[in-house]
């Protein structure tokens, strides 16, 4: 019941559910020449989901700041493909927005479990050892 809820609260919540901690790496940066190559093989829609995952991870979770291979993200798409790949990110960050704005009076713990675990997703999936895209961004040691 608890998990229903939850996902009644966080529109897309598939892409921000919980995931099990990864520690970043020691070493600041991306490795640029692997996103590069790893980039074309994923659509539009899904470069686009996690870019916009990228820019919500920026803007809830602590010590996050977008990498040089996240940057170069936007640019990878042309013509019908960037807009597909840009209304794919507006749409992922709109779900991280909803997330930041989380207002729930019975619980307040709620929005902050919540932000804890997108933030985790984020960084197993997105962040240096990442297993999607790893390198978009980069996380703060804890």
């Amino acid at each position: 019941m608890r998990k229903r809820r939850l996902q009644q609260l966080v529109p897309g919540a598939a892409l921000l559910s919980a995931a099990l901690w990864c520690q970043p790496a020691a070493h600041a940066g991306a490795d640029a020449l692997y996103m590069r190559d790893a980039v074309p093989a994923l659509s539009p829609r899904e470069a686009g989901a996690r870019y916009g995952q990228a820019l919500g991870a920026l803007e809830i979770c602590y010590g996050s700041r977008l990498t040089a291979a996240g940057d170069a993200l936007r640019s990878r798409f042309s013509g019908a493909d960037n807009e597909v790949f840009k209304a794919q990110a507006a749409k992922i960050f709109s779900a991280w927005h909803t997330v930041k704005n989380c207002a729930n009076a019975s619980d307040p713990n709620q929005c902050k479990i919540i932000m804890d675990k997108s933030c985790a997703a984020a960084e197993a999936e997105i962040g240096s050892h990442g297993t999607v895209m790893p390198g978009l961004v980069e996380f703060a040691t804890r």
